[in-house]
């Protein structure tokens, strides 16, 4: 499913390393760039579920928390272990994070109550310059967003907030992609439902979003399918693309995804997946550029 139940604390090595590729993997029009980083231990459950950016930074979360480090090389400014408040744990039993999203200053989580079966789908606001919570929240629509909300994505030039279901299938509605106002999302009293300002239908069903990021007015999606797939998606029209698989193996769990453009050697799709080791995990950054 989306959270990281296999993950177990590595007494190795708990430090990022960045990794030279000898031969980057090439898939269509994309190609991943030559370095990567691998986390084990700590810093992987910190960072095990998604990833965001706002060109400076990188902005994770994981099982173990959240954590802010620059993108040139890694080095932690900010984090906080317990990022989940009591004012949403407890009556929400919130207890997951998924892809989060940086704008304008703010850091939105989407926050799942797996053990609760999934019934209080949240969004909700953090500080990026500390990662600490700002009491401000919107609880999405449950018959929009059954099985949870995996990650959220927003387009600022559009002014939208855009989820998806978990599990997608034609036959009952559910291969859509959901739209929210922005300003609503920032505007918007404190437990506000968001309200619903499109649905678009998919031209295809994509399960197991693990994550969702736009670059030049598409969204990129990381699957967990077979393929370890990058898909795009049309939030206009609902087109969908297959685009790469991502350089991962078969068993590796692919998780969040950002989108920001560092030039043909940093990429412009950066993503998160976990990798499964003896008696540990290991979990990787990896940057994919396009090529043509």
């Amino acid at each position: 499913m989306k959270k990281l139940g296999r993950i177990s604390i590595s007494a190795a090595v708990v430090a990022a390393v960045a990794v030279a590729a000898a031969t980057p993997a090439q898939a269509a029009t994309w190609t991943r760039t030559a370095q990567y980083y691998r986390w084990t231990g700590f810093n992987a459950l910190e960072r095990g579920q998604g990833v965001a950016t706002d060109g400076t930074y990188f902005y994770y979360a994981g099982p173990g928390g959240m954590v802010k480090a620059t993108i040139s090389n890694d080095s932690e400014v900010a984090s906080s272990a317990f990022p989940i408040p009591s004012s949403l744990s407890s009556p929400f039993k919130s207890d997951h994070i998924g892809d989060l999203e940086y704008y304008g200053g703010y850091v939105i989580a989407p926050l799942e109550d797996g053990k609760n079966n999934y019934q209080h789908p949240l969004l909700a606001l953090y500080n990026a310059s500390d990662l600490s919570y700002t009491g401000r929240y919107v609880q999405l629509p449950l018959d929009k967003m059954p099985g949870g909300v995996p990650w959220v994505a927003v387009d600022g030039a559009a002014g939208l907030v855009y989820t998806a279901p978990w599990t997608q299938n034609a036959a009952n509605g559910t291969n859509t992609l959901i739209a929210y106002s922005l300003a609503d999302l920032l505007t918007l009293p404190a437990g506000s439902t968001l309200p619903v300002r499109r649905t678009i239908t998919l031209s295809q069903p994509l399960s197991r979003i693990q994550g969702a990021a736009v670059w030049q007015n598409k969204l990129y999606a990381s699957v967990d399918d077979s393929g370890k797939s990058v898909y795009s998606i049309d939030p206009n029209t609902g087109q969908v693309s297959y685009e790469f698989h991502q350089d991962a193996e078969p068993g590796d769990e692919v998780q969040g995804i950002a989108a920001w453009d560092l030039g043909p050697s940093g990429g412009q799709l950066h993503i998160v997946h976990v990798g499964s080791g003896w008696k540990s995990i290991f979990l990787y950054l990896q940057h994919y550029t396009r090529t043509s």
